[in-house]
């Protein structure tokens, strides 16, 4: 869904009425980094739950991913399906634990699309919400092959449109098809490379 069709009816999920409808919630936060160059120490339990993972998943409108959680600082993914097949990419991501085995992780691209995803370890489930840019969304073939050797055309991306409200929103749910540890087929990357 797009930005500007946001008023289009949509379906209440499942549970909804019951479970969130009409809820109030105060909460504050706990203290973090003042700023997001700051060293980042990895989260508590990352190391035993969540380093070095590696997870191939498809979500329910067929799109196929697969990612690598090399450290706590960085992500490594590849799309298999749907139209951003053929990117290869590393970024910088953020990642918070929400309880045992349920983690956040999110980041910002280049191409000026923000993604952020709560990983279900134990149940196998992907949650995500994407915000493409419209750069990213209307030119896919224009953010596909490796950050390395596309890095300047994949900025680009960004620079089309509205960066507010020009924006292809999707949110998504994925089964995960397999997990295990290692990189696989995924490339190493150099902690020096630049991410934006």
């Amino acid at each position: 869904m797009s930005l500007a069709s946001s008023t289009e009816p949509r379906p209440i999920p499942e549970h909804f009425n019951e479970e969130i409808q009409d809820l109030h919630l105060e909460y504050t936060y706990d203290n973090g980094p003042a700023s997001s160059t700051e060293p980042r120490q990895a989260p508590e339990h990352f190391e035993e739950e969540l380093l070095d993972v590696h997870l191939e998943y498809t979500y329910n409108n067929g799109w196929k991913y697969q990612f690598w959680v090399p450290n706590h600082e960085r992500v490594v993914y590849s799309i298999h399906g749907g139209p951003m097949a053929g990117r290869t990419n590393f970024q910088t991501a953020y990642y918070q634990r929400i309880r045992e085995k349920l983690w956040q992780m999110s980041w910002v691209e280049e191409t000026g699309t923000i993604v952020s995803l709560v990983m279900d370890l134990n149940e196998l489930r992907i949650t995500t919400f994407i915000c493409f840019s419209k750069g990213h969304w209307d030119f896919p073939e224009k953010a596909h092959g490796w950050k390395q050797d596309d890095l300047t055309q994949w900025r680009e991306l960004s620079k089309i449109g509205n960066s507010t409200t020009e924006r292809h929103v999707i949110p998504e749910q994925a089964k995960v098809d397999k997990m295990y540890k290692g990189r696989g087929d995924l490339p190493e990357i150099d902690m020096n490379w630049p991410t934006l």
